[in-house]
């Protein structure tokens, strides 16, 4: 295995006789690990510039382990069939309590980053499925955070091609990679369980408020998970259920991306210590799913379906100081304090049907829809001082406050259609994609801000009062139609023509207060007689259309694509 500074893992397996050979590795600096079960993990640091032959890697003999080995049943533990790379999960140790996520941690070549996200040998893992069968559509985390490890058998790391390529035949140079499960054939015969919880408290022995001091924090520590399920040959049902405040979130929050994408990404006003993005804070998530998938009509159609209902809540408190030395000897202190909370709520429904009305016609319809609100609340002081020859003089001092709403909604899938036309690698299919989405927020800005005069001590307060009302909708058509002949001898020639049609509608509308009253030293809004602020407001529409037609010869033979 090979790890860049800002590269994923790649791996190789070796061959019988030792050998191995990593393609494809960018120019720069590297870890090398080298894994031998029965022997010390081998580490060194290279420098790849051009082909680099490193010749013999000496492992030394893990005695322990190998004083601790015994022959079981289980054959290798990882198996390499064509495109899959297969490891049998009992290889792998993990304890009762364990979930997918420590299992796949343990796999050579596959990486899981500290926000859930799932590589192997390089590739997002973006879908996992148990058996092939679909679970809860394109949320891994679901699966990884909520499924006892336990209950694994296999794990099974599958490079597929597109749908439409496996239904024609014909390598159109699209893949994907994904995680499939085996379950033990003891948990496929009816229903089974697992529950887990746990609690602690912070070290040391301290809580603290949150916003505006409507929140406690005492310190404690929880956690809690458990799935339900009926797993047989044909059909899956399955029930999981979460919450925890240990920043462990088991999913992917829509309906908090949707928000944090009105406020600009990061989202956030804090400063000394690298403000309110995500992973700051404490965060308290709760979460309810419901996931089937069967297969029906004598094997003729794969239906599954799923909702999923999430919360979370953030608590942010920071401290920051700082000092700036200026040239004239003086220095510059900086302190802050602020807090922030941030509340999600949302609900997910997902579907995928697979029907095939003949060997030669079939369908693919997946939609989903999520819908989903939440709110944020935020306040920081500052106070700045000048200190000269010993003496600190105060420079300006004030505070932040930022709160609003949101709502939002989304909807988005794909419809393909596909056809086959007697003569083999002879096809018409037709790909049909949309997406729905209308974000909204509602909030305020304030700030006071007041600065002193150095030789008089005099202040002037330097005010922002402004609320502001934010929408965006988005939506997008597209449509391929593509069509394939064989030529003969290894050869075929596709014929393709694709449209899309997207708009894009946002606007800020900000307004500025009527007065600027101060009740116990914060800002009021005054509505009435408010103005329309033209700097910090804007309108953007952006609509486009695009036609696209082409045609392709390709040769593709046994492992050979041109």
């Amino acid at each position: 295995t090979v790890k860049g500074k800002d590269a994923a893992d790649k791996y190789v397996l070796s061959d019988v006789n030792g050998n191995a050979e990593l393609t494809k590795v960018k120019k720069g600096t590297y870890i090398l690990k080298a894994e031998l079960m029965g022997y010390m993990t081998h580490t060194q640091e290279i420098t790849v510039e051009k082909n680099l032959v490193l010749g013999d890697v000496k492992m030394s003999e893990d005695v322990e382990v190998l004083d601790a080995a015994k022959v079981t049943d289980v054959g290798n533990p990882i198996v390499v069939k064509k495109d899959t790379i297969e490891y049998t999960a009992s290889s792998f140790k993990t304890s009762d309590n364990d979930m997918l996520e420590a299992l796949l941690k343990k796999l050579p070549g596959v990486e899981v980053e500290a926000d859930g996200t799932i590589t192997a040998n390089g590739e997002t893992i973006k879908k996992i499925t148990i058996d092939g069968k679909t679970f809860f559509l394109d949320d891994p985390q679901l699966a990884t955070k909520n499924l006892p490890a336990k209950m694994i058998e296999k794990v099974k790391v599958v490079e597929r091609k597109s749908e439409q390529a496996r239904f024609t035949g014909i390598d159109d140079g699209q893949e994907e990679t994904i995680i499939d499960l085996s379950i033990y054939k003891g948990m496929m015969n009816g229903w089974f369980g697992n529950v887990m919880a746990g609690g602690g408290h912070d070290a040391p022995d301290q809580g603290y408020y949150t916003g505006d001091k409507t929140f406690w924090n005492d310190g404690w520590r929880y956690q809690g998970a458990g799935i339900l399920g009926n797993f047989k040959e044909k059909s899956q049902i399955s029930l999981i259920l979460n919450a925890n405040n240990t920043n462990n979130r088991g999913f992917n929050d829509m309906a908090g991306s949707m928000m944090q994408g009105m406020r600009g990404g990061g989202g956030g006003m804090g400063r000394g210590m690298g403000g309110w993005g995500r992973g700051n804070g404490i965060t308290t998530s709760w979460m309810g799913g419901l996931n089937g998938a069967f297969t029906l009509l004598d094997d003729q159609m794969d239906l599954a379906g799923n909702y999923l209902y999430n919360g979370s809540i953030n608590d942010v408190m920071e401290e920051s100081s700082k000092i700036t030395y200026l040239e004239d000897g003086s220095r510059l202190l900086n302190d802050e304090t602020g807090t922030g909370r941030t509340m999600t709520q949302g609900h997910r429904f997902g579907m995928r049907l697979e029907h095939k009305f003949s060997e030669n016609t079939s369908i693919l319809f997946e939609p989903q829809f999520n819908f989903g609100y939440g709110n944020f609340n935020e306040f920081s002081k500052f106070t700045t001082d000048t200190e000269r020859d010993g003496v600190a003089t105060r420079t300006n001092e004030g505070y932040t406050s930022r709160n609003g709403l949101n709502d939002n909604w989304s909807t988005s899938g794909f419809l393909l259609l596909r056809q086959r036309l007697g003569k083999p690698g002879r096809t018409i299919s037709a790909n049909i994609r949309y997406s729905f989405s209308d974000n909204n927020m509602y909030g305020f800005n304030q700030s006071l801000t007041t600065v002193y005069d150095l030789q008089t001590g005099a202040g002037s307060d330097d005010p922002v009062n402004q609320r502001y009302d934010q929408n965006s909708k988005s939506t997008s058509l597209s449509g391929r139609l593509v069509y394939t002949e064989p030529l003969g001898a290894g050869f075929f020639i596709e014929t393709n023509y694709q449209y899309s049609w997207n708009k894009n509608t946002s606007y800020k509308n900000t307004f500025n207060s009527a007065t600027d009253a101060l009740l116990d030293g914060m800002l009021q809004y005054d509505d009435a007689g408010e103005m329309l602020d033209p700097i910090y407001s804007n309108l953007i529409n952006n609509t486009s259309q695009n036609h696209r037609a082409g045609a392709s010869l390709a040769y593709q033979k046994d492992k050979v694509r041109a």
